[in-house]
């Protein structure tokens, strides 16, 4: 018998160091040694909103990361689904509410 997994949608969404950290089960000083280091790149896994030092993580890419591996397949396939996800891709087509 074959079972299905059911998935949880992508959520793109956004969310501060405190509530990644939690999800993620990594230390803020391990976020900020990555962005840092640029292991995670700016603009893919994290941004700050304007005229602010606020970090804005995206979750699902860094938890997707830390599962995957970031040089993985499906890592790659991951960052390329955000990113035509974006308004400013030609790809991008919004989903009705």
């Amino acid at each position: 018998m074959t079972h299905r997994i059911k998935r949880q949608p992508v959520n793109w969404a956004g969310v501060p160091t405190r509530e990644l950290c939690a999800a993620a089960g990594v230390s803020s000083d391990t976020l900020k040694f990555w962005r840092v280091s640029g292991l995670i790149p700016r603009g893919i896994y994290w941004y700050s909103l304007p005229g602010s030092d606020r970090i804005i993580w995206v979750r699902d890419l860094v938890r997707d990361y830390l599962v995957n591996g970031g040089d993985s397949p499906a890592h790659k396939k991951a960052i390329k689904k955000y990113l035509a996800s974006l308004p400013s891709s030609s790809e991008y087509s919004p989903k009705a509410a």
